[in-house]
């Protein structure tokens, strides 16, 4: 059984102003201070000296400050080359030399149709340095060629391999992910940013290509683009080959034809049930409106390290999903269902930056557990609250971190895929509703563009009506290691016919926790659940609850469904065994 889990900007200045510098590479082999969280991607490396490369005197001169509009990319996947073309929005007054985040030397360069000279284009080992024709404010493009690497970062599949799936075939996968389109050449790795890209791949004749958007197979070159609505580098910055492919049609539903991509001894689609499908990709068009990326979405079966990953228009799964065992109760479904949702949140809708990465994860969870729980057998629904529940506590880092420095990308990001739908939406439900939560998120993706944590809780306040600070403050946000309530239990009979539960917060580190919480009240025949509501700004850690119970009561179940974060009475956290994270 194969164990795909983890255990354990302002505008882009596309130039240095200062001397070179942040080139150290992270631990991992990453990028390393250049490309971290709130650098915007730059590189902010090479000094300009704003003179050389320019035309006497007749244009500006100087750093050139611009943003990446689009990017027209050409890989040769076998040969390991790759030409970019990146279309810029400089900015007034323009200027004659660049500087952008790349690990790969280039092999060639050149502004707008011009070539540098070698000796213009310099390498620093994380940022290309390029002077050249003065460039007046207005659109104009930089192209750059490279020769890549087979390399991958982070122990995930970020980077170029070449694996064997298992049919022996040669899987080739070129991926970017958080902060990661610089591994194959110039390109800012800020995930805020949201850009047009298009694509040419060139393969042997008998070998299936695929990429993000609307794709045009070839016989030995494939085209695939992103236009008109935008994606971000970090999942729309991607290239595959496999020459095992076969191109299956699946089910045609919601304003989307569903295609899979698999090889001989695949059998994901088979393991799917295509009205199932059908119904969702229904309900989630009908709650987000069209997706996003064309009317035909793929999905490709192969040998990876996460479960799947959600390419616009081409989402990639492990080639037997179907066939490992994981805390889910239908793996297949539930990983199918949260790469489409990614379509809209984390592809449309991207991360204002990279701490924010939780809230793209806890939608995607969240709504195919909503799917799980209105119209899939009740198994499904209640294995993901508990896996979430059962994760959250290990967690070392906070749903929104604000450490400093800030935590990169892969430092931080299985820390978010339990506490983040259980934080963020599950535990709202019984404060706000459900239909406010699905409101409030059709609100907060509505719109393509950049968003962060904290636009997340302005649409859920606009949407419910209701004051969600205290609530984010006390759940959501911190820095250090997160802390969460466990809460006791008194259950006193009035002997009329009722019991008084007295609901305490215990072990609390600071004020009391906003929430409401399940206790199951059992007796001898029967179980009457009651709720102990907290409020969203609770002043008092003890709340009193009386029902109706004629029986003798045997016990108290704190949460017994698993929907609040909650410590056990008792437990020690410390000597808890940890439990695999599953990453997709």
């Amino acid at each position: 059984m194969k164990t795909s889990l983890l255990c354990a900007s302002l505008a882009l200045v596309l130039l240095s102003q200062t001397a070179c510098g942040d080139d150290d590479e992270s631990p991992t082999g990453g990028a390393g201070p250049s490309s971290g969280p709130g650098s915007g991607g730059s590189g902010n490396g090479g000094a300009a000296t704003g003179a050389s490369g320019g035309d006497g005197g007749a244009g500006p001169t100087g750093d050139i400050i611009a943003e990446v509009q689009r990017y027209d990319l050409v890989f040769d996947l076998s040969a390991k080359t790759a030409t970019s073309t990146l279309t810029l929005d400089v900015s007034a007054p323009g200027g004659d030399c660049l500087t952008i985040a790349s690990e790969l030397p280039a092999t060639a360069a050149s502004f707008d149709d011009a070539a540098l000279e070698a000796a213009d284009v310099t390498h620093d080992g994380s940022s290309l340095h390029a002077c050249g024709p003065s460039l007046s404010a207005g659109a104009h493009s930089f192209t750059a060629e490279a020769a890549l690497v087979a390399k991958t970062f982070h122990g995930l599949d970020v980077g170029l391999s070449v694996t064997d799936d298992f049919d022996g075939n040669d899987f080739t996968y070129l991926l970017s992910w958080v902060g990661g389109c610089d591994h194959f050449g110039a390109c800012d790795d800020d995930p805020s940013r949201l850009v047009e890209l298009t694509y040419e791949i060139a393969h042997p004749a008998g070998t299936t290509a695929l990429c993000p958007g609307k794709l045009t197979a070839g016989e030995t070159s494939t085209t695939c683009e992103v236009l008109g609505t935008r994606a971000p580098t970090y999942s729309a910055y991607a290239a595959m080959t496999n020459p095992g492919w076969a191109r299956t049609p699946f089910v045609e539903a919601g304003g989307v034809e569903v295609v899979f991509y698999e090889t001989e001894k695949g059998t994901i689609a088979d393991s799917l049930d295509p009205v199932s499908v059908g119904d969702f990709l229904d309900w989630i068009t009908g709650l987000l409106g069209p997706l996003p990326y064309g009317d035909e979405l793929r999905f490709a079966g192969a040998p990876t390290v996460w479960l799947g990953f959600e390419h616009p228009a081409n989402i990639v799964l492990l080639e037997d999903i179907d066939q490992i065992t994981t805390s889910y109760e239908n793996t297949t479904m539930h990983v199918f269902m949260h790469e489409i949702i990614h379509q809209w949140a984390g592809d449309r809708s991207t991360l204002a930056t990279t701490q924010d990465f939780a809230w793209k994860e806890a939608t995607a969870e969240y709504l195919a557990y909503v799917f799980e729980d209105e119209q899939r057998p009740p198994a499904e629904a209640a294995s993901s609250l508990e896996y979430w529940d059962l994760i959250s506590l290990q967690a070392v880092w906070h749903v929104r971190p604000t450490d400093m420095p800030a935590p990169e990308a892969y430092e931080f990001y299985g820390d978010v895929y339990g506490p983040g739908p259980m934080l963020l939406y599950v535990q709202l439900e019984a404060l706000l509703g459900r239909d406010a939560v699905l409101a409030g998120i059709a609100a907060f993706l509505d719109q393509p563009g950049a968003r962060s944590v904290d636009d997340l809780r302005v649409a859920l306040e606009a949407e419910s009506g209701a004051d969600l600070a205290a609530y984010f403050d006390a759940w959501v946000v911190g820095s250090g290691a997160p802390t969460y309530p466990s809460f006791t239990v008194v259950a006193t009979p009035d002997g009329g016919g009722n019991v008084t539960l007295t609901v305490t917060q215990a072990a609390l580190q600071g004020a009391p926790f906003p929430c409401a919480v399940e206790i199951d009240v059992v007796g001898p025949t029967g179980t009457v659940t009651a709720v102990a509501d907290f409020g969203l700004a609770p002043a008092d850690g003890t709340v009193e609850v009386t029902i109706p119970f004629t029986e003798a009561v045997q016990d108290t179940l704190v949460d017994p469904r698993h929907r609040i974060v909650d410590v056990p009475s008792g437990a020690n956290l410390a000597q808890a065994p940890r439990h695999p994270v599953w990453i997709f």
